[in-house]
This record gives C-alpha cells, sequence and structure tokens, in this order.
C-alpha cells in the first residue's frame, strides 16, 4: 500500500513538472508566432494586434513558474522584453510604423542573448 500511495504521488508530480514547462514551450511558441506575424505587418492596425498577442503571453510568461536557479534569470530577461514592448506600443501609437519594426531587433537580440544564458553552449564554458 505504502509503495502504491508513493509511486501515485512521483507520477503525479511528475506529470504537474512536465505539464509546467509544456506550457511554457507553448507560451514561447505563441510569443514566437506573434513575433512573426508583428515583423510581416503592413499596417499599424496589424503590427498592433501582434504586440497585443505577443504582450499577453509576455505576461503568462512572467507569471509562470521556473527553475529557483534560473528564476532570476528569466525575471530579467521578461522585464528588458517588456520595457522594449513599450518602446514599440508607443512608436505604434505615434504612427511610426518603421520605428516600431527596427524595435523588434531589439526584441530579437534579446531572445538570442536571454536563450544563450539560459542554455549555454559547451564551448562557453569551457572558453568563457
Amino acid at each position: 500500500m505504502l509503495k502504491r500511495s508513493l509511486l501515485l504521488t512521483m507520477v503525479l508530480f511528475a506529470s504537474q513538472s512536465f505539464a509546467a514547462s509544456f506550457d511554457i514551450k507553448s507560451a514561447m511558441n505563441e510569443m514566437k508566432l506573434s513575433f512573426k506575424q508583428a515583423a510581416e505587418a503592413q499596417s499599424i492596425e496589424e503590427m498592433s494586434t501582434a504586440m497585443t498577442s505577443f504582450n499577453q503571453v509576455l505576461d503568462e510568461l512572467q507569471q509562470a513558474n521556473y527553475p529557483v536557479e534560473k528564476q532570476a534569470l528569466y525575471n530579467e530577461g521578461f522585464d528588458q522584453l517588456e520595457l522594449v514592448v513599450e518602446n514599440v506600443e508607443q512608436q505604434l501609437e505615434s504612427g511610426d510604423l518603421q520605428q516600431a519594426k527596427e524595435q523588434l531587433r531589439t526584441i530579437d537580440d534579446l531572445r538570442v542573448e536571454f536563450h544563450d544564458k539560459r542554455n549555454p553552449s559547451i564551448w562557453s564554458k569551457l572558453f568563457g
């Protein structure tokens, strides 16, 4: 009986852990799609819609739970991303589609930077 309840508890914790990481991955994919739609937008309205979706996913990701050892890294990245998204939205409100699209490059740069920090390559670990 004890073995059975212990096994059941382990399965429940494992499935919750898997579900949480799956949701984060799914949200990141949604964010990627919204980013692509914003980059390909031909009008301020299209880009505003895409950025609204992007911002909603960002809000969800900011509320998610992450491993303790990486929580600060995720928070830092999301905080920086939020500032850039605010700049993009300001550009859109002022009617400057081109400048808003240029701000998307900063978002992409942050993506590369924080994905590298989250999952550093073996070479960067060895050679700094």
